[in-house]
């Protein structure tokens, strides 16, 4: 049986079927959609530019990889049999895209660099009064401005080359209209797995960490920021799905050198 709606429109009666009722509904879950992708992939842009451009250019991301390698004395170039050496960007290029530094001579700054991901990122300090006073929302303001600078190094944990967990923490995605340089520093960071490494540069001092353990926790989940007394780790953390705040993608290593 064909149940009709009766809608008056003027003088005029209109008859509006359940289908009518149904595929306008369709219709405006489609559209809402359609506007909700849009802006989601607006607000995105850069964050998913980088993962399109690693997926479809992986030659750039390599390469990137091997500058950084050389740089921090991971890997050093060696004969490729042919009685030359590899090809790397010219100098002024590296310095421009990367912040090039001349090893063995270290970077004024302290730094993170992931060679896989063809990252070399300023880590930022922060002090520990908010911390301390429980200000939880002066600190929330705190790391959001330390994330316009770079990665930030959570107040609190242990430092680089201590006992404890050197926890780092780094946007994958923020708004576009924010004045921050670093708005997708980490949208690739679940591209890295175990035995993968990174290194930290603190106070000048050259650390080496290998990755032993990936994961996706809730944002309330503490447990990541747990300070071990006998082991050196890092962690670093980011959102994930890239230009969410659903949970986050953290990831675990052990300083090795």
């Amino acid at each position: 049986m064909e149940i009709t709606y009766e809608n008056n429109r003027g003088a005029e009666f209109q008859k509006i079927t359940v289908g009518d009722r149904i595929w306008q509904f369709i219709r405006f879950t489609v559209v809402t959609g359609m506007i909700f992708a849009i802006s989601f992939l607006a607000i995105n842009f850069t964050a998913y530019k980088n993962i399109l451009i690693s997926a479809f250019n992986p030659e750039a991301q390599a390469q990137a990889e091997q500058v950084l390698k050389v740089a921090t004395g991971t890997e050093t170039i060696e004969n490729n049999g042919s009685g030359l050496l590899p090809v790397l960007p010219d100098k002024k290029e590296v310095r421009k895209k990367f912040t090039w530094i001349d090893f063995p001579i270290a970077p004024t700054d302290n730094r993170i660099i992931i060679p896989k991901l063809g990252k070399s990122v300023p880590l930022v300090d922060m002090s520990t009064e908010h911390i301390e006073g429980e200000n939880w929302v002066d600190l929330e303001k705190q790391i959001q401005d330390g994330l316009r600078e770079g990665v930030v190094h959570y107040p609190g944990t242990a430092k680089p080359g201590q006992y404890g967990n050197v926890f780092m923490t780094g946007h994958s995605s923020y708004y576009p209209w924010d004045p921050g340089q670093f708005k997708d520093v980490f949208a690739l960071l679940g591209q890295l797995e175990p035995n993968d490494e990174f290194i930290v540069y603190y106070n000048q001092v050259r650390h080496k960490y290998r990755i032993y353990e990936k994961l996706e926790v809730m944002p309330d989940n503490v447990e990541v920021l747990e300070q071990p007394k006998d082991k050196k780790i890092a962690t670093l953390m980011t959102c994930t799905p890239v230009g969410t705040a659903l949970r986050r993608l953290i990831i675990k290593a052990e300083e090795i050198s």
